[in-house]
């Protein structure tokens, strides 16, 4: 009760609080009223300005009630809007699952047919391919010879490599 006396009192001239000063919005004493601090202020009664501002307090605490109310109904609507996303969300991840399962299963087979389909050409393309390293082979063979051969004649003696000369032969070596 005692720090209640001292809340009626003024801090600075420790006399009661009987005014309300409107333009700094506090219970002053009368001395403060006619201090440089208060000069043409405007002033109410503590009881009539306690009573202003309860009224206003009430309205400000019946919008907030109205408020309050209205945001528990939101909760309310949020609650069951986040309960249907739940099962929904159970429901489309059950189809995505399925989907995919669906999806695994035709990219396994389409993969198996590609895999069957590029065995196919590899080997069709492997046999292409000794074919043409036989016929290179003998080529290569068939040239080896006349390297062989146009070695031999440019060994012999002049005579014999002049007798032997044929100009068609050097013909035949550029077109090989």
């Amino acid at each position: 009760m005692a720090s209640r006396l001292e809340e009626d009192l003024c801090c600075l001239h420790s006399e009661k609080l009987k005014i309300f000063c409107l333009v700094h919005q506090q219970p002053v004493c009368l001395i403060c009223r006619d201090s440089e601090k208060h000069i043409n202020h405007r002033f109410r009664p503590i009881r009539e300005a306690a009573q202003d501002h309860r009224e206003n307090l009430k309205k400000s605490l019946e919008f907030l009630k109205k408020k309050l109310e209205l945001k528990k109904k939101v909760k309310k609507k949020f609650d069951q809007t986040a309960e249907h996303l739940k099962v929904q969300a159970r429901h489309t991840e059950r189809q995505i699952v399925e989907e995919f399962k669906k999806l695994h299963q035709f990219l396994a087979e389409e993969e198996e047919a590609r895999l069957a389909a590029l065995r196919e050409e590899k080997e069709q393309k492997r046999g292409m391919m000794e074919e043409k390293m036989e016929a290179l082979s003998r080529e290569i063979a068939a040239l080896s010879d006349t390297v062989r051969a146009t070695e031999e004649e440019l060994r012999a003696a002049d005579v014999s490599f002049l007798h032997n000369y044929k100009a068609e032969t050097v013909d035949q070596i550029e077109t090989l």
